[in-house]
């Protein structure tokens, strides 16, 4: 397991004790055995356990990130429930989502597949982002907001269908950040 996103990710929940910290915080819980289950080969003796573990955990908090999802190191899920992440999504360093996050696939049409998230981004409760789109860095998405274009860096991005209405980055609400 790399220490270091490991590290990355027990630092944005504001803890130092690793032990602690995973059987207290059961998010950070989630996200080591996620990225324990990306880093043990089919073939390993500890493969089937973890990968019961994570379903079951995935299920018991309503969290559905495949572990195939490409994510990096200090990622934070402020609120667990209704979270939905497509597995072809890429979601850079230091992302927070919160509860009923939806970011998914479209199969049809000139927006057909996954978006990808930039570093640095801050996902409001029961957002929806869709689409082959790119969200740039240090993007704040409000809460309630359908995002279905691309995004560049430092907007602050809200509505349901969605529009930049400013450029006040997320720097506010990434707690922190490596």
């Amino acid at each position: 397991m790399p220490q270091k996103v490991i590290h990355n990710d027990l630092k944005r929940f504001g803890n130092t004790n690793r032990l602690l910290c995973f059987f207290t915080n059961p998010m950070f819980r989630y996200m080591v055995i996620f990225r324990a289950n990306q880093r043990v080969k089919k073939y390993h003796p500890l493969f089937f356990p973890l990968r019961v573990w994570y379903k079951n955990i995935s299920r018991k908090y309503g969290i559905q990130i495949p572990v195939l999802t490409k994510i990096g190191g200090g990622f934070l899920i402020n609120h667990y429930g209704g979270i939905v992440v497509n597995q072809g999504v890429k979601i850079g360093t230091n992302c927070n989502i919160s509860q009923g996050v939806t970011l998914g696939n479209v199969s049809r049409g000139k927006l057909k597949g996954c978006p990808q998230i930039g570093d640095r981004v801050w996902i409001g409760a029961n957002s929806v982002v869709v689409g082959k789109i790119t969200i740039g860095n240090d993007v704040l998405i409000a809460p309630l907001s359908y995002v279905n274009f691309d995004v560049p860096d430092k907007a602050v991005v809200m509505g349901n269908p969605a529009q930049i209405v400013n450029y006040n980055t997320s720097a506010v609400y990434i707690k922190n950040a490596n």
